[in-house]
């Protein structure tokens, strides 16, 4: 990918990876409610004729252990919010390590949905449980953080599970980067990633199941690469080529200039306009998105034409001894790599 100069000359007095206030939240998590898609039957088995309005079977976005292939139950819940003027889904869903809904341990997962596209927030947790799974509450809620650039874009999460009037934190995080058309330009000193071509290249999406799939994503650089970040998973409803990124990187202070940067990577999501049946006009420019921060660094260290003389007169800078030599190099041993044992005497 290309990156090109898009700075501002304001300076930037906030920093944009601030925890969150928490002298400012007065809020009481009891008071807290949302909207769940749950079961209404009983402590026991479940009477296929009937119609229920049970939690819907999840596809998996953690790496388990392989089971084997019997059939087994899993309950979603799902409760909806408004973050700013953003819409999420927090999917929450309990899987009974047994495979049937009955007293003992249970795994814990929680995923952020918006609108088609669904990833994971937290590792799984596991719970001895000896109520009906079908049968759970949970609190909900997010709160915003400290004043941010791009401002309005950092939460803080919290889900509680009550049961018999006693609350149990299960989930909870500080670091929730999600806004809707947030003003990015307001980044000083930004450059912006450009989406020249979408090849094998620059974006691979890896299928595992129907729906899932594993994002790699690379940076070029002069004829040199590396990762940025792997193995980040998404359900996805439709063509995985059709999910777009925000990419930009913010130069650090650094000795010698210019070699030091943050990076950031968002998730974008269209976020499509309640259909209004008195209207058949689209109107294109009207367009909003959801975007989400997914990867952060503030470790790139590259530079075009960096001065490192300007480290002072301290430094001893080394010279070349020559065009490098061919040495021809085993497959099955390097004398760089530990081998055997050493005796001494």
């Amino acid at each position: 990918m290309a990156l090109y100069d898009a700075g501002f000359n304001s300076p930037s007095p906030l920093n944009d990876d601030p925890s969150p206030d928490y002298h400012a939240l007065v809020r009481s998590n009891t008071t807290a409610t949302g909207s769940s898609t749950t079961s209404s039957v009983s402590w026991g088995s479940v009477d296929d004729s009937q119609s229920l309005s049970s939690p819907v079977a999840v596809k998996q976005l953690y790496t388990t252990t392989r089971r084997s292939s019997r059939r087994s139950e899993r309950y979603q819940y799902t409760y909806n919010l408004i973050a700013g003027s953003a819409p999420l889904q927090f999917l929450i869903s309990v899987e009974p390590v047994s495979g049937k809904p009955v007293a003992g341990k249970y795994l814990f997962r929680l995923s952020l949905k918006v609108d088609k596209t669904e990833r994971p927030l937290a590792e799984p947790i596991s719970l001895n449980l000896s109520v009906d799974p079908r049968k759970l509450e949970f609190i909900v809620f997010v709160f915003p953080g400290k004043t941010t650039i791009p401002a309005g874009c950092l939460w803080s999460y919290r889900v509680w599970l009550r049961v018999n009037f006693v609350d149990h934190r299960i989930f909870g995080d500080d670091e929730l980067w999600v806004g809707k058309d947030p003003d990015f330009s307001s980044i000083a000193d930004a450059s912006f990633a450009r989406l020249k071509t979408v090849n094998a290249n620059s974006q691979l999406w890896t299928h595992i199941a129907e729906g899932l799939y594993k994002c790699t994503l690379e940076y070029e650089s002069a004829g040199v690469g590396g990762m940025l970040f792997e193995d980040f998973r998404l359900i996805l409803q439709g063509d995985p080529r059709s999910v777009s990124f925000l990419i930009y990187t913010v130069p650090m202070s650094s000795m010698p200039a210019g070699a030091s940067h943050r990076i950031r990577v968002w998730l974008k999501t269209f976020l499509p306009f309640p259909n209004d049946p008195s209207s058949n006009i689209s109107l294109p420019f009207n367009d909003s998105y959801v975007y989400q921060r997914i990867w952060k660094s503030d470790s790139l260290k590259l530079g075009a034409r960096l001065d490192f003389f300007s480290l002072g007169a301290k430094m001893v800078m080394g010279y070349s001894n020559g065009p490098p030599k061919t040495f021809t190099v085993s497959q099955t041993r390097d004398k760089y790599e530990a081998k055997g044992s050493i005796e001494l005497g």
